[in-house]
């Protein structure tokens, strides 16, 4: 058993328990963000915590704390732990509210922890992955689909659909049939040199990583369009990948019978990725800080 932050405070992790009537564990009320951490340095951490922020204020759940002391806390545990790269994960819930619902949450409880790569650094693109159409729409929950909510069930039905398939994302699709996301991702595709993703206004999530890819296809010079797009259009593409931030960018090598052996673009966008990223953490007035929102993190 290792160590985590709850409510700003260092526990052991079977403590970090929270009552029956917490309405996270009654109603999914909460929000999360999972973030890397390379080399001390928390990538578009105030992107994360701009959606978070906004998640909360969507739920009516008041603010546990400053950006400054979410960062102290995660400070704490990579002293307690000594892990200076790996994945943070911060957690806001309602709070104990007893039976009911609520119309607003004023002490809600709050995690964070910090836990090594589940892979080796590269492995995801190296690898590449394969996808699979699930029959789970991505139903986008009324009014909460910008933001990373406690409530996962869409999510987690897709992901059993597909089993033991560790090497394969599930793509999931609009109830109108149009291509959506994967289950844990963002999609992407190219054409003739063309960037394609799906709109936001289908449903699917605003992810930062998402974002921050859009930003360097434009310094790339990269064509972008987003939009509703058929299966059939995904299929005819030149390549596929999908995108978080935890797998960074990870090129699609098979879905519905075809299979892409090269991936130009997708290489020059990693490559423009992880520059960013040498030059985040080689930074000493960056260093451990995490950006801030200007254009260079939009």
């Amino acid at each position: 058993m290792g160590t985590i932050m709850m409510n700003g405070r260092l526990v052991r992790e079977e403590e970090a328990v929270v009552s029956v009537f917490d309405h996270g564990l009654l109603y999914g009320v909460g929000a999360f963000e999972t973030m890397r951490l390379y080399d001390g340095h928390l990538f578009l951490f105030a992107d994360h915590l701009e959606r978070l922020e906004a998640g909360l204020k969507r739920m009516a759940i008041k603010s546990p704390h400053s950006p400054d002391e979410w960062r102290g806390q995660i400070d704490t545990l990579i002293r307690e732990t000594g892990y200076t790269s790996g994945v943070v994960r911060l957690m806001v819930t309602g709070g104990n509210a007893g039976a009911g619902l609520g119309s607003g949450y004023d002490q809600p409880n709050s995690f964070v922890w910090l836990r090594p790569l589940p892979f080796s650094p590269g492995e995801p693109f190296n690898r590449g992955r394969k996808m699979k159409t699930v029959s789970v729409s991505r139903q986008a929950i009324g009014g909460a689909e910008p933001y990373k909510t406690n409530n996962y069930l869409n999510s987690i039905l897709a992901r059993q659909e597909l089993g033991q398939l560790s090497d394969t994302e599930g793509l999931m699709l609009t109830p109108d049939g149009y291509v959506a996301e994967g289950i844990v991702s963002n999609l992407f595709f190219v054409k003739n040199g063309v960037l394609y993703t799906p709109s936001l206004d289908l449903g699917i999530l605003n992810g930062v990583t998402r974002r921050f890819i859009l930003r360097l296809a434009a310094l790339l010079g990269i064509p972008v369009k987003e939009g509703a797009f058929s299966p059939s259009f995904l299929y005819d593409s030149d390549e596929i990948f999908i995108a978080n931030s935890l797998l960074e960018i990870v090129p699609v090598t098979e879905w519905e019978g075809r299979e892409w052996f090269q991936f130009p673009l997708t290489k020059r966008l990693i490559e423009a990725y992880h520059q960013y990223v040498t030059w985040l953490t080689d930074s000493d007035e960056l260093r451990g800080k995490g950006e801030t929102n200007d254009e260079s993190s939009d």
